[in-house]
């Protein structure tokens, strides 16, 4: 009878774990739908509110910086306050700022809803990641978590292909389609079981921890310092190179002498290549954990870049390579989740995987940043490509010091 019963848990578990990785991995799309809608909405909203460059690129910054805001501090509260109700608060508060960015009619409005919808996405993303860690399997945690993290890439892919499909509907009724999708999202994560334990009742954690210097005290304790920082180190660079390859990409494609379709469609292969990366990666950080595999990938992915620089005139060698860094980069890019997840135990999780996160992303604030002053300083396109393998060659070192630090 125990026998059966366990065989019966065992079930229960393994099916409520797929459940979590499912609606896990619709809401991370809703996150990289985001991302690329607003990029892809850029020229009607120039249009429409009569905006300079410099003004979309506060639009695009007030959302990133949104993103490291929410990070940190709701992934510090969802560990106090519990990881399911923290995610369904910045859900609703996501689908009704994206919402009321339809009815924006100056910068200053557009720019203060953009940043709380980033503040919203940005914290949904620790509390699920914890959420889901606690759900998963301990033997595929690692797996589980970047299986779910694969729908940010796959979400951005979708949302391009969707924006670009309606964009003779105007601005507002995208807003309006992706402030819906956000309520999906929000439906499905009311279907997602409780946490297995709250954060605030751990006997071994300070009674303090919830304020946020508190839990950044907290996560580093236990020799977790070191390794928490290359973690940082390793997350800020990763970001750098990839959104310096996603941004610029088809700019240096055109500038070396291709079509601009094609260029395009270099920028879909990186991402796609992600895509599959992270999928080849998931079973292997299951067996020998996420960070000595990533740091393989992540240095092998900067070799690649280097060589994209080269005089390569062939469409379809470059296409390859394009889709091998994505699967190095991108794809060795998605294991951090499951890197947080594996240094911080429960209590924290939230804490340091939103710390984390927070200080990587401005790793996507700074990457476009410097690629557009290389750009306008004339590299060549040989050496902007050069210049762009050494954060991921920096992110394969920070890895390999945390694996070795984390061991001992």
């Amino acid at each position: 009878m125990d026998k059966a019963q366990s065989l019966d848990d065992s079930g229960v578990r393994q099916t409520q774990a797929l459940r979590v990785l499912i609606i896990g991995f619709v809401i991370v799309m809703v996150d990289g739908y985001d991302s690329m809608m607003i990029s892809f909405l850029a020229p009607l909203l120039a249009r429409d509110l009569v905006l300079s460059p410099t003004d979309l690129g506060k639009i695009f910054a007030v959302g990133y910086l949104g993103a490291i805001v929410g990070a940190i501090a709701v992934g510090s509260l969802a560990d106090r306050i519990g990881r399911k109700p923290m995610l369904i608060a910045c859900l609703a508060l996501a689908s009704v700022a994206t919402m009321i960015c339809a009815d924006a009619t100056s910068l200053a409005t557009l720019t203060g809803l953009r940043f709380v919808a980033g503040i919203a996405l940005g914290g949904a993303l620790p509390a699920l990641i914890s959420l889901t860690a606690e759900h998963a399997r301990p033997e595929r945690r690692n797996g589980m978590i970047t299986l779910m993290y694969i729908g940010y890439p796959v979400g951005a892919v979708v949302g391009g292909a969707v924006t670009s499909g309606l964009l003779r509907y105007g601005s507002s009724a995208i807003f309006l389609g992706a402030g819906a999708t956000s309520l999906i999202a929000l439906a499905l994560a009311l279907l997602l079981p409780e946490s297995l334990r709250t954060g605030g009742h751990s006997t071994s954690a300070p009674r303090d921890r919830g304020t946020l210097l508190s839990s950044l005290r907290e996560q580093f304790a236990e020799r977790r310092l070191w390794p928490g920082l290359m973690l940082w180190v390793g997350l800020f660079s990763m970001l750098v190179v990839t959104y310096f390859l996603v941004s610029w990409t088809p700019t240096l494609l055109v500038k070396s002498g291709f079509s601009p379709g094609k260029a395009a469609l270099g920028s879909v292969l990186l991402n796609l290549g992600g895509v599959v990366g992270a999928l080849i990666m998931a079973p292997v950080i299951n067996r020998f954990g996420p960070y000595i595999p990533a740091a393989v990938a992540v240095g092998c992915g900067a070799v690649v870049i280097a060589l994209l620089g080269q005089d390569v005139r062939a469409v379809a060698p470059l296409m390859f390579a394009l889709f091998v860094a994505g699967g190095c980069i991108i794809g060795g890019q998605l294991n951090f989740p499951a890197m947080t997840v594996a240094l911080y135990p429960q209590h924290v999780r939230g804490a340091g995987t939103g710390w984390t996160m927070g200080v990587g992303r401005l790793g996507s604030i700074v990457g476009p940043m410097v690629g557009g002053a290389l750009v306008a300083a004339n590299f060549s396109v040989g050496s902007l490509f050069v210049i762009a393998a050494i954060p991921p060659a920096i992110a394969a070192g920070a890895l390999v010091i945390a694996a070795r630090m984390q061991r001992r």
